[in-house]
């Protein structure tokens, strides 16, 4: 595996690159890689004949008061990961000017609506920070493919129609989430809880599954998010949100109940 640390290092090093045939798989990362990332890793192994993982923490979509300092960095053991995962080439910036040369001009990207609703609500300009700096990435590596998790699924929607418009000939892919035992999403914020905090996290993947249950029933909506609220309280968790939407992040009604795919999202900040 090639690590490029600077912009330079990396522009030589995709200039070999392209000389290979095959397509350039990318996956974007903040480090920290756990299975989930690694999943992402496989699967643009088996779409493209290289592949490129980024690790960049990036400050634009860390808020005020947010864990930008704290953040899980472990660059050692994320490189290991990488290599036994046979990644081609890992971009890990020395500094964020390798990423953003002009750091106090950058213009953020606006994520529009649906940046500002859902996730975004409760971390505003957090979307137009992810999509400033994919945009950025995009624009440096050129990739063929690129790779994200369905964990994330705002920011990959967000990030999907973003690219139809900016980088029209890029495809992007959605990787499934990958769960621990209990049900949790893996997270690299997942080494902030403890053992009783993640057996009480797992209270919210039960949540969304009785929902689904009950979606698949023909509940009610108002009837399917109240229950879902109750149980979560009941459960000491104290979501800031919990919405019913269909499978683009649209909101829906009772009219558009019937054979509508649908998707749940709740957020749960402790």
């Amino acid at each position: 595996m090639i690590i490029a640390r600077t912009r330079d290092d990396l522009n030589q090093t995709l200039q070999k690159f392209t000389q290979k045939p095959g397509k350039l798989a990318l996956i974007p990362t903040m480090g920290n890689l756990h299975s989930g990332h690694l999943s992402l890793v496989r699967l643009a192994k088996l779409n493209a004949k290289k592949t490129i993982t980024t690790i960049f923490v990036n400050p634009l979509q860390f808020g005020k008061n947010e864990d930008f300092e704290k953040y899980p960095r472990s660059e050692e053991i994320d490189i290991n990961k990488l290599r036994k995962e046979k990644c081609d080439i890992l971009f890990i910036p020395i500094n964020r000017h390798e990423v953003f040369p002009k750091f106090e001009e950058v213009k953020k990207i606006e994520s529009g609506k649906l940046g500002n609703e859902l996730c975004g609500k409760i971390r505003p300009g957090h979307f137009d920070g992810v999509l400033t700096v994919v945009n950025k990435i995009f624009d440096m590596i050129k990739p063929d493919i690129a790779i994200f998790g369905a964990k994330d699924y705002q920011q990959q929607i967000l990030i999907s129609e973003m690219s139809k418009i900016l980088h029209p000939y890029l495809t992007i892919l959605k990787a499934p989430i990958i769960r621990s035992k209990n049900g949790v999403a893996l997270s690299s914020r997942n080494n902030y809880l403890s053992e009783k905090e993640m057996n009480l996290a797992s209270n919210l993947f039960k949540c969304l599954e009785n929902s689904v249950k009950l979606y698949n029933d023909n509940v009610l909506l108002n009837e399917i998010i109240e229950n879902a609220q109750k149980f979560l309280i009941s459960k000491k968790l104290n979501p800031d949100y919990f919405e019913l939407r269909d499978n683009k992040l649209n909101n829906i009604n009772e009219n558009h109940f019937n054979g509508k795919k649908s998707f749940f999202k709740f957020c749960y900040i402790k």
